[in-house]
């Protein structure tokens, strides 16, 4: 009985010893590889390259389409016709002005995690590829929306411990 438990255990053992040695050669492998690939690439962003109109033609729409959930008083950035104020009093009843921000969902409500998420991924994409949408004239828009969210996100936090994280009127 004893010889039994012993030669479990060494199996146990052994088989333990060559998944973290797998597990090893893979991780090395990966490293070695992105390495290799990445030998090559530049570190840090450089100008623009080619522009294809189909990419120039997206970012543009985008941009329009957050024009379009803007909340508020449009004044200036008003580039639709069709598009009027809206949500003007929305913090009154806190002393508050709440009435920017962006729509999210085709109504009247304005949610503050996905209004924040959008600001995280639209600031990223100011980052990475500022240059490329100065070139195309995009970055100004990019960065008007971007200013919308956080000018809202910023009067939706009055104080410590206080966030109002939907507004509006269903």
């Amino acid at each position: 009985m004893r010889v039994k438990q012993s030669s479990r255990g060494c199996c146990w053992w052994f088989l333990v010893v060559v998944t973290l040695a797998l597990v090893y050669d893979a991780i090395v492998y990966t490293v070695h590889k992105k390495t290799e690939k990445s030998e090559g690439a530049a570190s840090i962003p450089g100008p623009p390259g080619a522009i294809e109109k189909k990419y120039v033609d997206a970012l543009k729409i985008a941009m329009q389409f957050f024009d379009i959930q803007k909340s508020g008083e449009l004044g200036h950035s008003k580039r639709f016709s069709w598009r009027g104020d809206s949500a003007l009093t929305d913090g009154s009843q806190a002393k508050l002005d709440l009435s920017k921000g962006m729509y999210d969902a085709g109504d009247l409500m304005k949610f503050g995690f996905p209004m924040a998420f959008t600001a995280t991924v639209l600031s990223w994409a100011i980052l990475e590829y500022g240059d490329q949408m100065a070139v195309v004239n995009q970055l100004d828009p990019a960065q008007d929306s971007l200013k919308w969210i956080t000018d809202y996100l910023i009067n939706a936090h009055p104080e410590e411990n206080v966030l109002y994280v939907q507004v509006g009127d269903p």
